[in-house]
Protein backbone atom coordinates (compact mmCIF):
# COMPACT_ATOMS: atom_id res chain seq x y z
CA UNK A 1 0.00 0.00 0.00
CA UNK A 2 1.27 3.49 -0.67
CA UNK A 3 2.64 5.60 2.17
CA UNK A 4 1.44 9.33 2.64
CA UNK A 5 4.82 11.15 3.64
CA UNK A 6 3.87 14.95 3.50
CA UNK A 7 3.34 15.18 7.10
CA UNK A 8 6.74 13.03 7.72
CA UNK A 9 8.98 15.37 5.73
CA UNK A 10 6.87 18.37 7.47
CA UNK A 11 8.06 16.88 10.65
CA UNK A 12 11.73 16.81 9.76
CA UNK A 13 11.96 20.30 9.07
CA UNK A 14 10.27 21.76 12.56
CA UNK A 15 11.97 24.74 13.91
CA UNK A 16 10.32 25.65 16.56
CA UNK A 17 12.60 24.34 18.96
CA UNK A 18 14.69 27.68 18.23
CA UNK A 19 13.34 30.62 19.55
CA UNK A 20 15.50 33.15 17.80
CA UNK A 21 16.06 35.26 21.18
CA UNK A 22 19.58 35.80 22.65
CA UNK A 23 18.52 34.29 25.19
CA UNK A 24 18.80 30.58 23.67
CA UNK A 25 21.75 28.25 24.50
CA UNK A 26 23.74 29.19 21.10
CA UNK A 27 24.50 32.33 22.20
CA UNK A 28 25.59 31.72 25.85
CA UNK A 29 28.92 29.78 25.11
CA UNK A 30 31.50 30.54 26.92
CA UNK A 31 29.73 31.04 29.50
CA UNK A 32 31.31 28.22 31.34
CA UNK A 33 32.48 28.29 35.13
CA UNK A 34 36.49 28.30 35.60
CA UNK A 35 36.19 25.64 38.17
CA UNK A 36 35.57 23.22 35.91
CA UNK A 37 36.84 21.61 32.36
CA UNK A 38 34.18 22.53 29.53
CA UNK A 39 31.72 20.01 28.34
CA UNK A 40 32.12 19.51 24.33
CA UNK A 41 29.19 21.20 22.77
CA UNK A 42 26.28 18.98 21.24
CA UNK A 43 23.14 20.98 19.76
CA UNK A 44 22.00 17.73 18.94
CA UNK A 45 21.61 14.13 19.19
CA UNK A 46 24.37 11.48 19.60
CA UNK A 47 24.21 9.41 16.17
CA UNK A 48 22.86 7.78 13.21
CA UNK A 49 20.76 5.02 15.83
CA UNK A 50 19.51 8.11 18.10
CA UNK A 51 18.28 9.85 15.01
CA UNK A 52 16.90 6.33 13.50
CA UNK A 53 15.31 6.00 17.02
CA UNK A 54 13.85 9.43 17.27
CA UNK A 55 12.46 9.13 13.66
CA UNK A 56 10.41 5.83 14.37
CA UNK A 57 9.46 6.82 17.78
CA UNK A 58 7.59 10.10 16.04
CA UNK A 59 6.02 7.58 12.94
CA UNK A 60 5.15 5.78 15.81
CA UNK A 61 3.14 8.28 17.51
CA UNK A 62 1.83 10.25 14.65
CA UNK A 63 0.73 7.79 12.41
CA UNK A 64 0.58 4.99 13.98
CA UNK A 65 -2.07 3.20 11.61
CA UNK A 66 -1.07 4.58 8.07
CA UNK A 67 3.33 3.59 8.83
CA UNK A 68 4.02 0.34 10.74
CA UNK A 69 6.45 -1.90 8.82
CA UNK A 70 9.76 -1.03 10.67
CA UNK A 71 11.06 -4.03 8.47
CA UNK A 72 14.58 -3.32 7.40
CA UNK A 73 13.74 -4.25 3.85
CA UNK A 74 10.76 -1.95 3.64
CA UNK A 75 11.01 1.20 1.12
CA UNK A 76 10.22 3.46 3.87
CA UNK A 77 12.57 2.34 6.63
CA UNK A 78 15.55 2.85 3.58
CA UNK A 79 14.14 6.48 3.33
CA UNK A 80 14.17 7.10 7.06
CA UNK A 81 17.94 5.30 7.57
CA UNK A 82 18.86 8.05 5.12
CA UNK A 83 17.45 10.90 6.45
CA UNK A 84 19.08 9.52 10.03
CA UNK A 85 22.92 9.21 8.47
CA UNK A 86 22.20 12.54 6.39
CA UNK A 87 20.97 13.99 9.84
CA UNK A 88 23.79 12.12 12.08
CA UNK A 89 26.59 12.88 9.61
CA UNK A 90 25.59 17.14 9.18
CA UNK A 91 25.28 17.43 12.81
CA UNK A 92 28.78 15.78 13.42
CA UNK A 93 30.41 18.17 11.19
CA UNK A 94 28.40 20.95 13.16
CA UNK A 95 29.76 20.23 16.41
CA UNK A 96 33.75 19.91 15.44
CA UNK A 97 32.65 23.31 13.77
CA UNK A 98 30.92 24.53 16.71
CA UNK A 99 33.49 23.33 18.59
CA UNK A 100 36.69 24.66 16.65
CA UNK A 101 34.89 28.37 16.82
CA UNK A 102 35.84 28.45 20.59
CA UNK A 103 39.00 28.71 23.11
CA UNK A 104 37.18 26.44 25.48
CA UNK A 105 36.59 23.45 23.11
CA UNK A 106 39.19 23.93 20.15
CA UNK A 107 41.15 20.78 19.20
CA UNK A 108 43.15 21.45 16.74
CA UNK A 109 46.30 23.66 16.89
CA UNK A 110 46.00 25.46 13.96
CA UNK A 111 42.42 26.68 14.61
CA UNK A 112 43.56 27.56 18.24
CA UNK A 113 46.51 29.57 16.89
CA UNK A 114 43.68 32.17 14.62
CA UNK A 115 41.96 31.98 17.21
CA UNK A 116 44.07 33.82 19.96
CA UNK A 117 45.70 35.74 17.24
CA UNK A 118 42.06 37.62 17.79
CA UNK A 119 43.22 38.73 20.85
CA UNK A 120 46.76 39.47 20.27
CA UNK A 121 48.24 36.16 21.86
CA UNK A 122 50.58 34.35 19.70
CA UNK A 123 51.30 30.54 20.50
CA UNK A 124 55.38 29.48 21.49
CA UNK A 125 57.44 27.67 19.65
CA UNK A 126 60.23 25.04 20.55
CA UNK A 127 63.06 26.15 22.46
CA UNK A 128 66.58 25.11 22.60
CA UNK A 129 68.56 23.21 25.03
CA UNK A 130 71.64 24.50 26.65
CA UNK A 131 74.71 23.30 28.46
CA UNK A 132 78.14 24.54 29.76
CA UNK A 133 81.24 24.24 27.77
CA UNK A 134 84.64 24.16 28.74
CA UNK A 135 87.44 24.49 25.80
CA UNK A 136 90.77 23.00 26.35
CA UNK A 137 93.89 23.63 24.34
CA UNK A 138 96.69 21.29 23.65
CA UNK A 139 98.99 23.36 26.43
CA UNK A 140 98.94 25.66 28.92
CA UNK A 141 98.79 28.74 29.19
CA UNK A 142 101.90 30.10 29.28
CA UNK A 143 103.84 27.68 26.66
CA UNK A 144 100.38 28.78 24.25
CA UNK A 145 101.35 32.56 24.57
CA UNK A 146 99.20 33.37 22.17
CA UNK A 147 96.70 36.55 22.11
CA UNK A 148 93.17 35.92 21.84
CA UNK A 149 91.23 33.13 20.39
CA UNK A 150 88.86 33.00 17.26
CA UNK A 151 86.48 30.49 16.66
CA UNK A 152 84.58 30.58 13.10
CA UNK A 153 81.17 30.17 12.32
CA UNK A 154 81.81 27.01 10.63
CA UNK A 155 83.88 25.77 13.39
CA UNK A 156 81.32 26.60 15.93
CA UNK A 157 79.36 23.82 14.55
CA UNK A 158 79.04 20.64 16.60
CA UNK A 159 77.13 17.29 14.86
CA UNK A 160 76.25 14.44 17.78
CA UNK A 161 73.83 12.31 18.36
CA UNK A 162 71.62 11.82 21.32
CA UNK A 163 72.62 8.61 23.03
CA UNK A 164 69.36 7.88 24.06
CA UNK A 165 66.56 8.64 21.40
CA UNK A 166 69.18 7.83 18.55
CA UNK A 167 68.37 11.27 17.15
CA UNK A 168 71.32 13.45 15.45
CA UNK A 169 71.89 16.92 16.73
CA UNK A 170 73.90 19.99 16.11
CA UNK A 171 74.95 22.08 18.73
CA UNK A 172 77.03 25.56 18.27
CA UNK A 173 79.72 26.84 20.71
CA UNK A 174 78.52 30.36 22.22
CA UNK A 175 80.57 32.58 23.95
CA UNK A 176 78.78 33.58 27.54
CA UNK A 177 78.48 37.05 28.30
CA UNK A 178 79.38 39.20 31.44
CA UNK A 179 75.65 39.59 32.35
CA UNK A 180 75.36 35.90 31.71
CA UNK A 181 73.16 36.09 28.33
CA UNK A 182 73.91 34.95 25.05
CA UNK A 183 74.09 36.77 21.91
CA UNK A 184 72.60 34.08 19.50
CA UNK A 185 73.15 36.02 16.36
CA UNK A 186 77.21 36.33 16.54
CA UNK A 187 79.27 34.55 13.84
CA UNK A 188 83.01 34.05 14.59
CA UNK A 189 83.57 34.32 18.40
CA UNK A 190 86.54 36.30 19.70
CA UNK A 191 87.78 34.56 23.46
CA UNK A 192 90.28 36.94 25.24
CA UNK A 193 93.59 36.02 26.56
CA UNK A 194 92.16 36.92 29.95
CA UNK A 195 90.04 34.21 29.83
CA UNK A 196 92.06 31.84 29.23
CA UNK A 197 93.18 29.74 32.66
CA UNK A 198 96.51 28.67 33.32
CA UNK A 199 95.89 25.20 32.50
CA UNK A 200 95.19 25.82 29.12
CA UNK A 201 91.19 26.13 29.42
CA UNK A 202 88.40 28.39 28.74
CA UNK A 203 85.08 27.80 30.68
CA UNK A 204 82.39 31.29 30.47
CA UNK A 205 81.14 29.01 27.07
CA UNK A 206 78.01 27.79 26.23
CA UNK A 207 76.64 24.82 24.19
CA UNK A 208 73.71 25.96 22.31
CA UNK A 209 71.68 23.32 20.06
CA UNK A 210 69.82 24.31 16.89
CA UNK A 211 70.82 24.44 13.43
CA UNK A 212 71.97 28.00 11.99
CA UNK A 213 69.71 28.64 8.97
CA UNK A 214 70.13 31.84 6.11
CA UNK A 215 67.83 33.14 3.84
CA UNK A 216 68.39 36.34 1.68
CA UNK A 217 65.47 37.59 -0.45
CA UNK A 218 64.21 40.99 -1.50
CA UNK A 219 61.04 42.81 0.50
CA UNK A 220 57.86 43.21 -2.20
CA UNK A 221 56.82 45.73 -3.81
CA UNK A 222 53.48 46.39 -1.21
CA UNK A 223 54.07 49.16 0.70
CA UNK A 224 50.97 48.42 3.23
CA UNK A 225 52.68 45.35 4.96
CA UNK A 226 56.04 43.55 3.92
CA UNK A 227 55.79 39.56 5.25
CA UNK A 228 58.76 36.64 4.78
CA UNK A 229 58.21 33.34 4.85
CA UNK A 230 60.71 31.10 6.55
CA UNK A 231 61.65 28.25 4.68
CA UNK A 232 63.12 25.67 7.29
CA UNK A 233 61.27 24.99 10.52
CA UNK A 234 60.82 24.24 14.10
CA UNK A 235 61.89 27.48 14.48
CA UNK A 236 63.22 27.90 17.70
CA UNK A 237 62.00 30.96 20.25
CA UNK A 238 64.13 33.97 20.07
CA UNK A 239 66.63 33.23 17.51
CA UNK A 240 65.95 34.96 14.56
CA UNK A 241 67.53 38.04 13.58
CA UNK A 242 66.61 40.15 10.60
CA UNK A 243 69.01 43.04 8.59
CA UNK A 244 68.43 44.64 4.99
CA UNK A 245 71.19 46.04 3.02
CA UNK A 246 70.38 49.50 4.05
CA UNK A 247 72.09 48.71 7.29
CA UNK A 248 68.88 48.38 9.48
CA UNK A 249 68.36 45.63 11.69
CA UNK A 250 64.71 44.82 13.40
CA UNK A 251 64.18 43.38 16.16
CA UNK A 252 61.65 41.13 17.25
CA UNK A 253 58.66 41.79 19.11
CA UNK A 254 55.02 40.22 20.79
CA UNK A 255 52.54 42.11 18.74
CA UNK A 256 52.92 44.91 16.31
CA UNK A 257 50.33 46.80 18.05
CA UNK A 258 52.87 47.55 21.01
CA UNK A 259 55.40 48.79 18.52
CA UNK A 260 56.08 52.72 19.63
CA UNK A 261 55.71 54.88 16.27
CA UNK A 262 56.10 54.24 12.85
CA UNK A 263 60.07 54.50 12.60
CA UNK A 264 61.10 51.59 14.86
CA UNK A 265 62.36 48.37 13.19
CA UNK A 266 60.77 45.78 14.36
CA UNK A 267 58.77 42.32 13.29
CA UNK A 268 56.34 40.10 14.63
CA UNK A 269 56.31 35.99 14.18
CA UNK A 270 53.25 33.97 13.65
CA UNK A 271 54.41 30.15 13.72
CA UNK A 272 52.54 28.03 10.49
CA UNK A 273 51.42 24.73 10.83
CA UNK A 274 54.19 22.88 9.85
CA UNK A 275 56.14 25.28 12.61
CA UNK A 276 57.88 26.82 10.15
CA UNK A 277 57.30 30.69 10.30
CA UNK A 278 56.35 34.23 8.60
CA UNK A 279 57.56 37.49 9.95
CA UNK A 280 54.85 40.51 9.70
CA UNK A 281 56.27 43.89 9.15
CA UNK A 282 55.06 47.25 10.65
CA UNK A 283 53.07 49.88 8.25
CA UNK A 284 54.56 53.26 9.01
CA UNK A 285 51.84 53.85 11.78
CA UNK A 286 52.84 50.59 14.07
CA UNK A 287 56.42 49.79 12.91
CA UNK A 288 59.10 51.00 10.25
CA UNK A 289 57.51 50.11 6.76
CA UNK A 290 60.71 48.11 5.00
CA UNK A 291 61.85 49.68 1.82
CA UNK A 292 60.06 48.17 -1.14
CA UNK A 293 62.73 45.78 -3.16
CA UNK A 294 65.73 46.64 -0.76
CA UNK A 295 67.33 43.34 0.32
CA UNK A 296 66.69 41.60 3.79
CA UNK A 297 68.66 38.65 5.58
CA UNK A 298 67.60 36.82 8.15
CA UNK A 299 69.00 34.40 10.19
CA UNK A 300 67.07 31.54 12.34
CA UNK A 301 68.05 28.70 13.90
CA UNK A 302 66.14 25.11 13.76
CA UNK A 303 65.64 22.22 16.00
CA UNK A 304 64.62 22.94 19.82
CA UNK A 305 62.82 20.17 22.10
CA UNK A 306 63.33 17.66 24.43
CA UNK A 307 65.83 15.46 22.35
CA UNK A 308 68.72 18.37 22.84
CA UNK A 309 68.61 17.58 26.91
CA UNK A 310 72.17 15.73 26.47
CA UNK A 311 73.99 13.64 29.25
CA UNK A 312 77.38 15.31 30.61
CA UNK A 313 79.81 14.28 28.43
CA UNK A 314 78.11 14.09 25.62
CA UNK A 315 79.98 16.47 23.19
CA UNK A 316 83.78 15.56 23.48
CA UNK A 317 85.79 16.44 19.97
CA UNK A 318 88.53 18.50 18.60
CA UNK A 319 87.56 22.01 17.22
CA UNK A 320 90.12 24.53 15.53
CA UNK A 321 90.61 27.44 16.49
CA UNK A 322 92.73 30.74 15.40
CA UNK A 323 94.97 32.96 17.20
CA UNK A 324 95.68 35.06 14.57
CA UNK A 325 99.04 33.50 13.34
CA UNK A 326 98.18 29.55 13.11
CA UNK A 327 95.23 26.91 13.42
CA UNK A 328 95.22 25.32 16.88
CA UNK A 329 93.07 22.26 17.64
CA UNK A 330 91.46 22.58 20.67
CA UNK A 331 89.07 20.00 22.46
CA UNK A 332 85.69 21.21 23.71
CA UNK A 333 83.49 19.19 25.92
CA UNK A 334 80.00 19.85 27.54
CA UNK A 335 80.75 19.79 31.48
CA UNK A 336 76.98 19.82 32.53
CA UNK A 337 73.76 18.40 31.08
CA UNK A 338 71.74 20.10 28.57
CA UNK A 339 68.25 21.39 29.84
CA UNK A 340 65.91 23.91 28.73
CA UNK A 341 65.00 21.74 25.53
CA UNK A 342 61.39 22.09 25.26
CA UNK A 343 58.58 21.54 22.75
CA UNK A 344 56.46 24.27 20.80
CA UNK A 345 53.90 25.50 22.95
CA UNK A 346 50.63 22.48 23.63
CA UNK A 347 47.26 23.45 23.13
CA UNK A 348 46.13 22.83 26.55
CA UNK A 349 49.03 25.31 27.87
CA UNK A 350 48.15 27.69 25.48
CA UNK A 351 44.29 27.16 26.36
CA UNK A 352 44.77 27.80 30.02
CA UNK A 353 47.21 30.99 29.91
CA UNK A 354 46.18 32.44 26.83
CA UNK A 355 42.98 34.13 28.28
CA UNK A 356 45.13 35.32 31.44
CA UNK A 357 47.80 36.74 29.26
CA UNK A 358 44.77 39.15 27.47
CA UNK A 359 43.18 40.09 30.07
CA UNK A 360 46.86 42.00 31.15
CA UNK A 361 46.67 44.00 28.02
CA UNK A 362 50.54 44.30 28.06
CA UNK A 363 50.89 45.21 31.66
CA UNK A 364 51.88 43.98 35.19
CA UNK A 365 49.28 45.14 37.80
CA UNK A 366 48.06 41.91 39.52
CA UNK A 367 49.41 38.89 40.78
CA UNK A 368 47.15 37.51 37.87
CA UNK A 369 49.03 39.63 35.52
CA UNK A 370 52.88 38.39 37.01
CA UNK A 371 51.80 34.58 36.35
CA UNK A 372 50.12 35.23 32.98
CA UNK A 373 53.17 37.15 31.43
CA UNK A 374 55.92 35.16 32.99
CA UNK A 375 53.97 31.73 32.06
CA UNK A 376 53.58 33.13 28.65
CA UNK A 377 57.36 34.76 28.37
CA UNK A 378 60.38 32.79 26.18
CA UNK A 379 63.42 33.72 25.62
CA UNK A 380 66.58 32.78 24.52
CA UNK A 381 67.68 30.86 27.17
CA UNK A 382 64.52 29.46 27.73
CA UNK A 383 61.10 29.63 29.59
CA UNK A 384 59.17 29.28 32.32
CA UNK A 385 57.20 25.79 33.16
CA UNK A 386 55.68 27.09 36.30
CA UNK A 387 55.65 30.87 37.67
CA UNK A 388 53.94 32.62 40.75
CA UNK A 389 53.90 36.12 41.82
CA UNK A 390 53.71 36.79 45.45
CA UNK A 391 54.08 40.43 46.92
CA UNK A 392 56.65 40.34 49.57
CA UNK A 393 56.41 44.15 50.95
CA UNK A 394 53.68 46.92 49.84
CA UNK A 395 55.30 50.03 50.81
CA UNK A 396 54.55 53.84 49.67
CA UNK A 397 58.11 53.72 48.20
CA UNK A 398 57.87 50.51 46.02
CA UNK A 399 55.76 47.14 46.11
CA UNK A 400 58.65 44.09 46.41
CA UNK A 401 56.92 41.07 44.30
CA UNK A 402 58.93 37.80 44.27
CA UNK A 403 58.26 35.93 40.85
CA UNK A 404 59.38 32.46 41.86
CA UNK A 405 60.04 30.29 38.75
CA UNK A 406 61.32 26.59 38.07
CA UNK A 407 62.32 25.62 34.54
CA UNK A 408 60.96 21.95 33.25
CA UNK A 409 63.69 19.09 33.04
CA UNK A 410 61.07 16.28 32.08
CA UNK A 411 57.61 15.58 31.88
CA UNK A 412 57.84 14.65 35.36
CA UNK A 413 60.86 16.52 36.85
CA UNK A 414 61.70 20.70 37.41
CA UNK A 415 64.47 22.06 37.75
CA UNK A 416 65.83 25.55 38.93
CA UNK A 417 66.41 27.77 36.08
CA UNK A 418 69.27 29.23 34.57
CA UNK A 419 70.56 32.71 35.51
CA UNK A 420 70.38 33.53 31.83
CA UNK A 421 66.86 33.10 31.77
CA UNK A 422 66.07 34.55 35.08
CA UNK A 423 67.62 37.76 33.97
CA UNK A 424 65.80 37.33 30.27
CA UNK A 425 62.62 37.38 32.54
CA UNK A 426 63.33 40.70 34.60
CA UNK A 427 64.73 42.54 32.08
CA UNK A 428 60.96 41.29 30.13
CA UNK A 429 59.10 42.68 32.68
CA UNK A 430 60.76 46.31 32.82
CA UNK A 431 58.65 47.16 30.19
CA UNK A 432 55.39 46.01 32.25
CA UNK A 433 55.60 46.53 35.36
CA UNK A 434 54.18 49.42 37.82
CA UNK A 435 57.11 52.27 38.37
CA UNK A 436 56.48 51.18 42.02
CA UNK A 437 57.18 47.50 41.28
CA UNK A 438 60.17 46.31 42.65
CA UNK A 439 60.67 42.39 41.24
CA UNK A 440 62.62 39.57 42.73
CA UNK A 441 63.17 36.68 40.27
CA UNK A 442 63.78 33.68 42.30
CA UNK A 443 64.22 29.61 42.21
CA UNK A 444 60.97 27.99 43.65
CA UNK A 445 61.36 25.42 46.05
CA UNK A 446 61.00 21.64 44.86
CA UNK A 447 59.39 18.90 47.67
CA UNK A 448 60.30 16.08 46.43
CA UNK A 449 58.11 12.89 47.33
CA UNK A 450 58.96 8.69 47.25
CA UNK A 451 55.47 7.07 46.80
CA UNK A 452 55.02 2.82 48.19
CA UNK A 453 51.75 1.48 47.78
CA UNK A 454 49.93 -1.86 47.63
CA UNK A 455 47.71 -2.61 44.11
CA UNK A 456 44.82 -4.68 45.24
CA UNK A 457 43.80 -6.81 41.91
CA UNK A 458 41.62 -9.23 41.42
CA UNK A 459 42.59 -13.15 41.65
CA UNK A 460 41.87 -13.91 38.21
CA UNK A 461 44.19 -11.30 36.99
CA UNK A 462 47.26 -13.20 38.84
CA UNK A 463 49.24 -14.12 35.26
CA UNK A 464 48.57 -10.32 34.42
CA UNK A 465 50.20 -8.59 37.60
CA UNK A 466 53.26 -6.98 35.82
CA UNK A 467 51.42 -5.37 33.01
CA UNK A 468 48.45 -3.69 35.76
CA UNK A 469 51.96 -3.21 37.60
CA UNK A 470 52.64 -0.70 34.37
CA UNK A 471 49.82 0.36 33.70
CA UNK A 472 49.41 2.21 37.06
CA UNK A 473 53.03 3.31 37.07
CA UNK A 474 52.15 5.10 33.74
CA UNK A 475 48.75 6.36 35.61
CA UNK A 476 51.30 7.88 38.30
CA UNK A 477 53.20 9.84 36.09
CA UNK A 478 50.54 11.05 34.36
CA UNK A 479 48.98 12.70 37.76
CA UNK A 480 52.44 13.97 38.79
CA UNK A 481 53.20 15.89 34.97
CA UNK A 482 54.58 18.64 35.40
CA UNK A 483 51.35 20.80 33.68
CA UNK A 484 48.89 19.07 36.46
CA UNK A 485 51.29 20.41 39.38
CA UNK A 486 50.95 23.89 40.64
CA UNK A 487 52.60 25.92 43.23
CA UNK A 488 51.08 25.31 46.95
CA UNK A 489 48.49 22.82 45.27
CA UNK A 490 47.62 20.35 48.27
CA UNK A 491 48.36 16.29 47.56
CA UNK A 492 44.66 14.92 48.23
CA UNK A 493 45.36 11.08 48.91
CA UNK A 494 41.51 10.62 48.29
CA UNK A 495 42.23 12.50 44.68
CA UNK A 496 45.27 10.20 44.01
CA UNK A 497 43.47 7.08 45.23
CA UNK A 498 40.46 8.08 42.76
CA UNK A 499 42.82 8.75 40.11
CA UNK A 500 44.79 5.52 40.38
CA UNK A 501 41.14 3.40 40.13
CA UNK A 502 41.14 4.58 36.53
CA UNK A 503 42.89 1.31 35.77
CA UNK A 504 39.76 -1.06 35.60
CA UNK A 505 42.07 -3.70 36.65
CA UNK A 506 42.80 -1.92 39.96
CA UNK A 507 40.13 -2.64 42.78
CA UNK A 508 41.52 -0.52 45.61
CA UNK A 509 44.69 1.59 45.42
CA UNK A 510 46.65 2.17 49.31
CA UNK A 511 49.24 5.16 50.04
CA UNK A 512 51.31 2.96 52.37
CA UNK A 513 54.38 5.89 53.63
CA UNK A 514 51.88 8.64 53.48
CA UNK A 515 49.02 9.10 56.44
CA UNK A 516 47.65 12.53 55.39
CA UNK A 517 47.59 15.08 53.01
CA UNK A 518 50.42 17.37 52.04
CA UNK A 519 49.88 20.68 52.64
CA UNK A 520 52.85 22.83 51.00
CA UNK A 521 53.98 26.91 51.32
CA UNK A 522 53.21 28.96 48.86
CA UNK A 523 56.20 28.46 46.73
CA UNK A 524 56.58 25.50 46.75
CA UNK A 525 55.59 22.72 44.65
CA UNK A 526 55.65 19.05 44.55
CA UNK A 527 57.75 16.04 42.47
CA UNK A 528 57.44 12.69 42.12
CA UNK A 529 60.93 11.31 42.93
CA UNK A 530 60.91 7.44 43.44
CA UNK A 531 57.61 5.06 43.55
CA UNK A 532 57.16 1.22 44.45
CA UNK A 533 54.20 -0.59 43.92
CA UNK A 534 53.65 -4.38 45.91
CA UNK A 535 50.73 -6.38 44.66
CA UNK A 536 47.98 -7.98 47.06
CA UNK A 537 45.41 -10.55 45.32
CA UNK A 538 41.98 -9.94 46.63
Amino acid sequence: MAQNYSKFFEGLYNTSGFDGTIESDFLKLGQIPDDRKPDLIDYNLNGFNDYRGALQDYLKSVYPLDYNNFAASDLGQMLLEMFAYMASVLTLRADMTANEMYIDTVKDRNNLSRLLELIGVAMKGPTASKATGKLTLPVNKAEYGGGDIVITENNRRISIVNQRSGTPLTYSIMRQQADGTLNVFSKDITIPNSDIATDGTVSNLMLLEGVVQSQTGSFGQDANRQTIVLNNGPVIEGSIGVSSTEGIEYNEISNLYVASGGNTPVFEKKYNQDMTATLFFGDGVRGRMPTPGATYIVTYRTGGGVNGDIARGTIDTNVTILNGVSNIVARIENTTKGTGGTTAETVAHAKRYAPYFFRTQYRAVTGEDYNALANSFVGTAGKSAKAMASLRKNGAAANVIDLFVLAKASETQLERASVAYKKELLDYFQDYKMLTDDIVVSDGVIRTLDLVATLYIDKSNRRNADNIKQKAANELLNYFNVDNMEFGQVLSIADLNNFMLQVPEIRFFKVNNIDSDIYLNFNEIIQLNNFEFTVELV
